[in-house]
């Protein structure tokens, strides 16, 4: 059979130079047959061979294209199977080629004794029961193989790093029908390890406690695979990691070994500015708006965080925030963080908050947060006398939870992001008198919130996939209407492009954020979307209960400076014309 096949294929590469000039032409196929396929659908052989009707023909490909055949024939138990001939022809016009495969499948070569040598009868009655590959079924050595490698990993389930089938001997028996094969494999299981020592590589900057902390594996435990598989992914959900490389297992004496780690750091710091520009109308001029976002992770290599952001919403609003995080408080894999935050709105009130927060890791994905904060607004005379605004203390705690499976954080494929919080909060109004009486407010207040977010990242088509976020906001009050300070903010580049920076606020806020994105690269995209926004707000003297919808485009590009991201929104129903629109630029540079 080799020497016909390989004569064959001999002659078909003394003639392809000859047809070079004619391929050229790029001639399309017009005619596949396959002969003497009687085992085997005629639709599964073609596949193999890889050819349809209309591909360009070129002889320089029929090699590859039978030996693809015969791999497939094999795949099935047909190892005699051979190709007689192979003919094409190009018709006189080269306006097509035909190609015709001679096939002589030969007999079926069955599975037969799988013989586990090394395991008692019964690991070898539960190993063979795992198997797709049984007795008396056609030959398929790669679900053979497979099968192996996934006994190989039970048997490392179950502490038994070190497993292995080495194959002993082969026996055919062979009848008229058909060809059997018996298989000898001797079983080594190895020992059951424990580990004693932990190396990691790769690790400039992050210190060896922090990893060793993360992968929730001590030297001295028994080996245990479905943590060591986890470590890639807990070590990546850190965010100080470029790459972590799959865990390697090594065996020092006896039954003692260890784990060998190598991760590639990557940036764990970022700054993120973003300009804005808001056109001007017939009686006012147009302005700038901006926003500075910092962030350093990984302080000092201990895992530590701080984060300060600036945020100038308008003419005469701006904001800031500072946070501190400390991981893994004594020892524990509980992460406290400390916060302060002013708000300084149109220049009628300051608002101050400052508070704790703990956040507590319960599975792979899940964690519970809470927090506890104390918050005061100082309004001018002007904020107090026209907007009804009191000088007033809350004192407040919530309790959350987050459940993460998104596989990056800042250009994710696939997964689901998902977070609620529940918040309690007593609100003293501390004055002044007039405003108090005038305004027939409440000494003391409870307020109550709801927070939730969910997005989605749904693959479609290769390298592009469906962004879906809903986010909900709500807050309930004893007091008959919810002041100007306690509202939320709706609006601007993170919640409805098209739209100023927080132009709309009520007591429930909700939006959906709707983007169908193109991947240019790892921290790369180009998206269309389309952002739909709801507020519902109540005062004295009115109820506004409205929807808004921006859409538009935009990109996230890395550059040698960082990641730009450019959006352009435009607010439907609102100004008309493509060159109404809000233009969003940012630049998160990592370092």
């Amino acid at each position: 059979m080799k020497k016909s096949v390989l004569t064959y294929l001999a002659l078909l590469f003394l003639v392809t130079p000859a047809l070079a000039q004619e391929s050229q032409k790029r001639i399309p196929i017009t005619e596949i047959e396959f002969f003497g396929v009687h085992r085997i659908s005629k639709r599964n052989v073609q596949r193999w061979a890889g050819l349809q009707k209309g591909d360009p023909f070129n002889p320089a490909e029929l090699p590859q294209k039978a030996t693809s055949v015969l791999q497939g024939y094999q795949a099935e138990g047909l190892l005699y199977t051979r190709i007689d001939s192979l003919i094409y022809s190009i018709l006189p016009d080269s306006s097509g080629a035909s190609v015709h495969f001679y096939i002589r499948e030969g007999k079926a070569v069955e599975t037969g004794q799988l013989v586990l040598a090394g395991l008692d009868s019964t690991e070898t009655e539960k190993v063979q029961g795992s198997f797709y590959t049984k007795s008396g079924r056609p030959l398929d050595h790669a679900k053979l193989e497979r099968d192996l490698h996934e006994s190989i990993t039970d048997f490392e389930k179950q502490g038994f790093p070190f497993a292995k089938y080495d194959l002993q001997s082969i026996r055919l028996d062979s009848t008229e029908q058909n060809d059997r094969l018996d298989f000898v494999f001797k079983t080594s299981k190895g020992p059951r390890l424990l580990i004693q020592e932990i190396q990691i590589i790769g690790n400039e900057v992050t210190k060896d406690k922090v990893i060793r902390r993360e992968i929730r594996i001590r030297e001295g435990d028994v080996y245990d695979y479905n943590k060591v598989a986890k470590i890639p992914a807990r070590l990546m959900k850190l965010g100080y990691f470029r790459r972590v490389h799959e865990p390697t297992v090594f065996l020092a004496e006896g039954d003692a070994g260890g784990l060998l780690l190598q991760v590639e750091e990557g940036n764990t710091s970022s700054f993120d500015g973003v300009v804005g520009y808001s056109p001007g109308t017939d009686v006012e001029k147009g302005y700038f708006t901006g926003l500075i976002n910092i962030n350093l992770g990984n302080l000092f290599g201990t895992g530590r965080a701080f984060a300060a952001y600036w945020q100038k919403r308008d003419r005469s609003s701006q904001d800031m925030t500072f946070h501190y995080q400390e991981p893994w408080v004594a020892g524990l894999p509980l992460h406290l963080g400390a916060g302060f935050s002013q708000l300084i709105q149109d220049s009628t009130y300051i608002q101050r908050e400052y508070g704790f927060d703990l956040t507590m890791p319960l599975l792979e994905n899940v964690a519970v947060i809470a927090d506890a904060k104390k918050m005061s607004i100082l309004p001018d005379s002007m904020g107090s006398y026209l907007l009804g605004i009191p000088k007033s203390e809350t004192v407040s705690a919530s309790i959350g939870i987050r459940y993460d499976s998104r596989d990056d954080l800042l250009n994710p494929r696939y997964g689901v992001y998902y977070f609620t919080s529940v918040e309690a909060g007593v609100k003293k109004n501390l004055g002044p008198e007039q405003i108090m009486n005038d305004y027939s407010l409440d000494r003391q207040v409870n307020n109550k919130r709801l927070v939730i977010d969910i997005d989605f990242y749904i693959p479609t088509f290769r390298r592009q996939l469906v962004a879906l976020s809903l986010h909900g906001r709500q807050i309930t009050s004893s007091e008959k209407f919810i002041p100007l300070p306690d509202q939320y903010r709706l609006g601007g580049t993170r919640s409805l492009r098209g739209y100023r920076e927080d132009q709309f606020r009520g007591a429930s806020i909700a939006w959906t954020n709707m983007e169908y994105r193109y991947l240019l690269g790892p921290r790369s995209r180009a998206f269309l979307f389309c952002d739909i926004g709801y507020y519902h707000a109540e005062n004295p003297t009115a109820l506004v209960d409205e929807f808004k919808i921006g859409y538009g485009f935009g990109v996230r590009l890395e550059t040698g400076l960082g990641i730009m991201g450019i959006d352009y929104g435009l607010a439907y129903g609102e100004k008309q014309g493509l060159m109404s629109g809000l233009l969003h630029v940012g630049l998160v540079n990592e370092f």
